[in-house]
């Protein structure tokens, strides 16, 4: 059956179903919608199976090669290096998407008990006595510190464990992760130490991790999530190819596919190239803005789609 597309706002992460791609003799596929992660912000797209009628499989012996002008030898090579690149992705991806959810779900949970001990922390101060002002401090930026630390242990697990972005990124990640969660032990164990006497050095310290270590690992989180979209388009692709390849699909439909498979090509590019950025706040909003564009792919698919179930409707009423 063809793949169809549709969106949603008010999810949080961009979620992407797409089946393994099988032929059996104009018999439907039944086959759940399975979801994960694709982009974050808000707007979410789902692909899953829609009605309509299979044609046949091609067999074999009717397939002809392409003559392998460079052209032919180069798009192959590229399908070939796809093809590598995606290997195991579907599979780690299911395996992985209940940890996921678990992940999702204690990280707001751990932001809200983060945000709700600051809140604690500015009444105790405000109502502290002079005298008492001070330790009061130090003992709430010990503990908000603490909830920031374990947040940072479970998020290292989970960029550990997530498929898709390159190890390029997901090094990245983690680097920057360990090299904030040493830097706030650093300073847990000052405070422990006694070594911090005023306000001022505690806010300097919570300067120094703002500037030199928050504002990295915000920034790979990000690409993380841009490597991760990344492996998802070129999963997609692969399999409207395998439609295009492997199902007799009239030339419109096929047109289309292929349509779709190029804006597909230049929705990687784009992302691509928002990896050279290093401003985290506008690598935010060009991401974005990738995220909206890709709606242009997922309506040549919908009109794919569409031709497709005319055209078989068409076949099956003039038999």
């Amino acid at each position: 059956r063809w793949i169809g597309i549709r969106t949603h706002e008010g999810v949080d992460p961009h979620v992407l179903h797409s089946p393994t791609v099988t032929y059996l003799s104009r018999k439907f596929i039944v086959l759940g919608l399975i979801g994960m992660m694709l982009m974050p912000f808000g707007v979410s797209a789902k692909i899953g199976l829609q009605p309509g009628f299979e044609r046949p499989y091609k067999p074999a012996a009717q397939e002809v090669e392409p003559e392998l002008t460079p052209e032919n030898l180069l798009k192959k090579t590229q399908w070939a290096e796809r093809r590598t690149r995606n290997q195991g992705f579907w599979a780690a991806m299911m395996n992985n998407r209940k940890a996921d959810a678990d992940f999702r779900s204690g990280h707001k949970t751990r932001r809200k008990q983060r945000q709700t001990k600051r809140l604690e922390c500015r009444t105790d101060i405000r109502e502290a006595n002079r005298g008492a002002m001070m330790p009061i401090t130090i003992n709430c930026f010990k503990a908000v510190l603490q909830t920031e630390l374990e947040m940072l242990r479970k998020q290292r697990q989970h960029i550990v464990a997530l498929p898709g972005p390159t190890e390029q990124y997901s090094n990245s990640a983690v680097f920057h992760n360990e090299n904030l969660s040493k830097a706030i032990t650093a300073i847990m164990k000052g405070i422990d130490s006694g070594l911090y006497e005023n306000k001022e050095e505690l806010r300097e310290e919570k300067r120094k991790l703002s500037a030199l270590y928050r504002r990295n690992i915000r920034l790979a989180m990000t690409q993380l999530r841009i490597s991760r979209s990344l492996g998802w388009l070129n999963h997609l692709a692969i399999r409207l190819d395998d439609i295009r390849t492997k199902a007799t699909v009239a030339e419109p439909v096929e047109a289309k596919i292929s349509l779709t498979i190029d804006c597909l090509a230049t929705a990687e590019q784009d992302l691509q190239a928002l990896l050279l950025m290093d401003d985290n706040d506008a690598l935010i909003t060009a991401f974005r803005q990738e995220q909206s564009n890709v709606k242009f792919c997922i309506k040549s698919a919908r009109e794919a789609a569409a031709l497709n179930t005319e055209l078989e409707q068409a076949d099956a009423q003039n038999p």
